[in-house]
């Protein structure tokens, strides 16, 4: 399941509907334009602390390198989908053991 979740982060990406960063992710969450959130596994504690009180569901699904690659960038901490189907099918993939409580 992780894979077609990371796969559908992909295209999701290519399709215009993902926010990489924290400045620009946490942006977008107080526009109210996030509608599922994408956290490193090995993202630093005060980058989590950030988002995981949100009203948005947050997952960790893969580490640093594999957000950065499966978003055609650098290394990234988090990414924001700014779909809701996207956000969606990616939770639903993700499994509820990905899941942060909020």
């Amino acid at each position: 399941m992780l894979d077609k979740s990371l796969r559908m982060l992909g295209l999701a990406t290519r399709a215009g509907k993902v926010i990489t960063g924290a400045e620009l992710v946490l942006k977008a969450l107080k526009n109210n334009k996030i509608h599922l959130i994408i956290l490193a596994q090995d993202a630093k504690e005060s980058t989590a602390k950030q988002f995981i009180n949100s009203n948005v569901p947050v997952i960790k699904i893969a580490d640093k390198d594999t957000i950065g690659k499966m978003t055609g960038k650098e290394i990234r901490s988090v990414a924001g989908i700014t779909d809701e189907s996207f956000a969606k099918v990616i939770l639903k993939e993700a499994g509820n053991s990905n899941v942060t409580e909020n």
